[in-house]
């Protein structure tokens, strides 16, 4: 029996096991599926849409500008830097969706916010220094400024002792926050407290002008005149004689910035400077923790009606900081459930210095001063640590946002609200039409180039990309409801973008399944061989866009941040598409005749050899 050769065994028939195509549709209308019911339960069971940005909704925009006592100084990069991003950890809390905040030029910080529904209330307060003090009140007295409209002022004298400038408060309440590298105060103070003469030379040389720069101590005490400037400088009561009103009358005259340059003394005895003067003082002129202030409290209001007025209140020199308040939460007054409070939790630094307040002061009062206003002065009852509770008729957006603004912490530089102006989504609009416009041109160029060179799978191209418009559009929907994503031009151009580098997944394909059938292989063949080779490849490819896409996200800011989310969202789509939907279609048709047909699917093949036939 003669040996067989490879030639006369039989001829093994291969089977390749046929890929179901059915689980991968399954998956794929499971996922548009979940992603419209998840979108029309955000949008509470309407048609869902995607959130607009500024530029195509229009809103607010508030441009913040540094507060200088010196017009020559000017912020550094990092301090500004430190005060965008609590500023945007502000904005952030109110529940404002993807608020931009950019610092612009030297000493300016921009917040755009879209939506015409923002509170303009809530926006410029994200700007307020939040400085809290815990300040022993040395001196306190009403304003006389509004006694004259009250009933309950005629005839009383003031006191010149510290009183109870406030309802009592739960023992272990008061404590100060403070920020490091602050702005130092624009108020002098003498070393006595009664009032002595001021020496306008050394206090000159910190905070001699206003904003503008253009007001000094001896310019202010030359307005008034030389007999009130001496009355004053010498003042250890608060006056209240018509002779002494009289000459101090000039000073009530003076503009909150010119008051703020005067010695805290000066502030409190004069009772002609009156809390209207005090409370509208520029940003941080109470802030230096080591100086004597003067602040006021605000009237007692019920039923819209004021039934006490402002309290003035001498101050003594903050020993707890800001810097020393670890937590600040919202809570309510037990002994009265309709008032709001907050509970502030220090550091274990803090919690001493706190201690040390309480223990040396028992019996006293503590104003607890946040930026230029007294908010509460309660009595310290017993020494006490670790926490402290502030309470001053706070409503419940009001007290949220002193416990946000303390957990945020502190402005390392003082802002002052230079415009706030409400932005038309005019351009916004031609734009997004514009943008719109581009996209559609784009798909139909990549459709029609298709549809050309690869026949038939040019419909293949088509019924990708809407599968991934169908699965892209509520994505970002939901994202708008759930995490506040908002849509703007950079997002348009991302998503324009990304068109490109999903149809480059089409191209890679089917050109590797040209290339099988040029070797020979049948379109059946060729096809599963083509996606295995071409896969790693693909992948690649979305991977590196991924990762340009989240290294812009993190290092940018503003627009560019909404381009590179647009393009990792869009290239994840693009994956999900070409997984579940152009390779198990293309799988498909190949197992028919079409693919296998020159003039239908435009991929070229040639003759396979008879099985029969020698082989050289």
């Amino acid at each position: 029996m003669g040996a067989t050769t490879g030639a006369d065994r039989p001829r093994k028939k291969i089977q390749r096991k046929r890929l179901p195509v059915a689980p991968y549709f399954v998956a794929l209308l499971a996922v548009i599926g979940v992603l419209w019911a998840s979108s029309v339960a955000g949008a509470g069971l309407k048609f869902p849409t995607p959130k607009l940005g500024l530029d195509l909704q229009g809103g607010l925009s508030m441009t913040l500008t540094a507060y200088l006592t010196n017009s020559d100084d000017q912020p550094d990069e990092e301090t500004m830097e430190q005060a965008r991003q609590i500023i945007e950890s502000r904005v952030n809390s109110t529940g404002v969706a993807e608020p931009e905040v950019y610092v612009e030029g030297n000493e300016n910080i921009v917040v755009n916010v879209a939506g015409h529904d923002t509170d303009e209330d809530a926006l410029r307060d994200v700007g307020a220094p939040a400085e809290l003090r815990f300040r022993i009140v040395t001196a306190s007295t009403q304003d006389f400024s509004v006694l004259e409209d009250l009933d309950l002022g005629d005839g009383e004298e003031p006191t010149d002792e510290a009183t109870d400038g406030a309802s009592d408060e739960p023992t272990g309440e008061s404590d100060e926050e403070v920020g490091d590298g602050e702005e130092p105060t624009d108020e002098t103070t003498d070393d006595n407290s009664g009032g002595a003469q001021v020496d306008t030379e050394n206090d000159q040389d910190d905070q001699d002008q206003t904003p503008q720069g253009d007001a000094s101590i001896e310019d202010i005490l030359a307005k008034v005149g030389e007999e009130a400037a001496t009355m004053a400088q010498s003042l250890t009561t608060v006056p209240t004689d018509e002779a002494s009103l009289a000459a101090l009358e000039p000073f009530g005259e003076l503009t909150p910035e010119e008051v703020g340059l005067l010695p805290a003394s000066v502030q409190y005895y004069v009772p002609t400077i009156t809390c209207e003067q005090l409370d509208a003082r520029p940003p941080g002129s109470v802030q230096e923790p080591d100086a004597e202030v003067t602040a006021c409290q605000p009237a007692v209001t019920e039923d819209g009606q004021m039934v006490a007025p402002p309290q003035k209140f001498l101050l003594q020199s903050a020993t707890v900081l800001g810097s020393d308040v670890a937590s600040a939460d919202v809570g309510t007054d037990q002994a009265s459930l309709n008032n709001f409070v907050v509970n502030v939790e220090f550091t274990s630094a803090g919690a001493e210095r706190w201690g040390n307040l309480t223990t040396e002061n028992v019996g006293q009062n503590v104003a607890i001063v946040l930026d230029n206003e007294v908010v509460s002065a309660p009595t310290i009852r017993e020494a006490s640590r670790n926490t402290t509770q502030i309470s001053g008729d706070f409503t419940a957006d009001e007290a949220n946002q002193l416990a946000d603004q303390l957990n945020f912490g502190s402005l390392p530089i003082s802002f002052v609200v230079q415009t706030i102006n409400d932005v038309t989504a005019t351009l916004g609009v031609v734009q997004l039409e514009a943008g719109l416009l581009a996209m559609g041109i784009g798909l139909a160029l990549v459709f029609l180039f298709c549809l050309v060179y690869y026949r038939i799978l040019g419909l293949v191209v088509l019924g990708s990309l809407t599968t991934a418009a169908v699965v892209l559009y509520p994505l970002v929907a939901l994202l708008g409801s759930q995490i506040g994503l908002t849509l703007t031009l950079a997002g348009v151009a991302g998503f324009v973008v990304a068109i490109g580098i999903t149809a480059d997944s089409f191209v890679v394909y089917f050109e590797r399944i040209k290339e099988e059938m040029r070797d020979g292989r049948s379109a059946r063949s060729a096809v599963p061989r083509a996606w295995i080779r071409t896969r790693r490849t693909i992948l690649s490819a979305n991977t590196v866009s991924i990762i340009a896409a989240l290294v812009l996200y993190f290092l940018a800011i503003g627009p560019v941040r909404a381009f590179a989310f647009a393009l990792g969202v869009s290239t994840l789509v693009n994956v999900l598409v070409v997984f579940l939907f152009t390779h198990p279609i293309a799988e498909w048709m190949a197992r028919g005749r079409v693919l296998s047909n020159v003039h239908l699917s435009g991929l070229h093949t040639k003759a396979v050899p008879a099985p029969g036939k020698a082989r050289g």
